[in-house]
């Protein structure tokens, strides 16, 4: 079976933790989104304050418990038994739903951004457990399917959080609607939680160290010694960082140049999502379970190809005073469909790299310290997208469009190439 996917889900431990991730990274973004929104139409007037501060400061608040708390995250992921863990951080959901439901009637926006980075931080933890329990779960020859499924979900479950939080929100009775919503998930995410197996400890020996910089300092240092974890994680946390890049700069480049309402912008979010899905199954057909980087290096040549052909099909800028384009409109232009394909091949390309990379990490690291490994993939991840966030908003303040950013990505895809060049065989293998 190890070049099938879905028969995974007939296995209790393995659809346990999909559930419970796919729930957990739904739940995360359907917040995230409603905060977002809430915000930049009623919240932000209140305070006196630019919703683009507020948003951007919510979205650090969620990111920043990554770069501190990873490292002890893995930590502890490896020392203790996972799925009692799994079930502590899903009961500290529940109650962030609680005190978020709270927060939401009272319209308290310093209480909802502690909610938010509550999220982030909780995420932060589970992280490792995830990654780091999966071939504990599944048979080294079903790890590269079980990965392409969890890649797979999480970008469509946030997707789907995204979009729910969004569009509920700001609706009569938006605020009673995501606070049960949140709650519901919560609870469910819960249960199916508590029936992730037990594994046992992978490392009971190792020592916790209270210091979450130096622990950070020292994961990061053991981890980059590896002439496998660290091309890895930096070809992951590439395809992170263009992943962020496209879902701000897509809603900006359908207004702009294709003349598109917003639920044209849902069909190009929801493309780029499910392109990543399908790269993800089609990166464990082409490899047939094996584990290996060798889709990786053309999957970053694909990714730099399709960005650049962008220009050729892009059409200009619709005439000044043009109605908007709605969904259907849009189905009828020609342009419209290219650019659909091309950011959907894109997509895709991003799912064939990253999906063989997560299992090459989890298969080449002993068992005793795989969690911290994800752990420091988790800082960097988080290191690239803040780091591409920014280097997007200075290319944007000179005078570059959306368009213009989303070209740029293809010499980040080029240059993230250059470590993932074999420095021996093994990589390869």
């Amino acid at each position: 079976m190890a070049g099938s996917a879905f028969h995974l889900l007939k296995e209790r431990g393995f659809l346990s933790l999909f559930v419970t991730q796919f729930l957990g990274a739904f739940n995360d973004n359907l917040f995230r989104s409603a905060l977002i929104m809430l915000i930049t139409f009623r919240l932000a007037n209140d305070v006196d304050v630019a919703p683009a501060i507020l948003n951007n400061l919510a979205i650090g608040l969620f990111i920043l418990p990554y770069f501190l708390f990873s490292a002890f995250a893995g930590e502890l992921a490896d020392k203790f038994e996972k799925a009692r863990q799994v079930l502590f951080i899903k009961l500290w959901e529940v109650g962030l739903a609680i005190f978020g439901g709270v927060a939401f009637h009272m319209a308290n926006l310093p209480f909802l951004m502690a909610v938010l980075a509550g999220l982030g931080l909780q995420s932060t933890f589970f992280g490792p457990i995830k990654y780091g329990i999966l071939p504990d779960l599944v048979k080294r020859e079903d790890l590269l399917a079980a990965n392409a499924l969890i890649e797979a979900g999480t970008f469509i479950s946030i997707l789907l959080g995204t979009l729910v939080g969004g569009l509920l929100i700001l609706t009569d009775e938006g605020i009673e609607s995501v606070t049960t919503l949140v709650l519901v998930v919560a609870v469910l995410g819960t249960i199916s939680g508590a029936l992730v197996p037990k594994m046992g400890a992978a490392a009971p020996h190792i020592r916790i160290t209270p210091n979450i910089f130096a622990s950070t300092r020292r994961e990061l240092k053991a981890a980059w010694a590896s002439d496998i974890v660290r091309p890895a994680i930096i070809g992951i946390s590439w395809i992170w960082a263009l992943g962020s890049i496209y879902l701000t700069q897509l809603p900006v480049l359908v207004h702009d140049r294709l003349g598109g309402d917003e639920t044209v912008v849902t069909l190009f979010l929801a493309v780029f999502s499910l392109g990543i899905g399908v790269g993800s199954f089609l990166s464990n057909h082409l490899l047939k379970g094996q584990v290996s980087a060798k889709l990786a290096i053309p999957g970053l040549v694909l990714l730099a190809a399709f960005s650049v052909l962008l220009p050729v099909v892009v059409p200009t800028a619709p005439p000044l005073g043009s109605a908007p384009v709605d969904f259907w409109g849009f189905l009828g232009l020609i342009d419209g469909w290219l650019v659909l394909a091309l950011v959907t091949l894109t997509s895709l390309a991003g799912g064939l790299v990253i999906v063989p990379l997560y299992t090459l990490l989890q298969e080449r690291t002993p068992r005793e310290g795989r969690s911290r490994v994800i752990a420091v993939n988790n800082i960097v991840n988080s290191g690239f997208m803040a780091g591409s966030a920014g280097i997007a908003a200075l290319l944007a303040a000179s005078g570059l469009d959306s368009l213009g950013i989303l070209i740029a990505t293809a010499a980040g895809s080029l240059l993230a190439i250059l470590p993932l060049r074999p420095l021996d065989r093994r990589l390869l293998a």
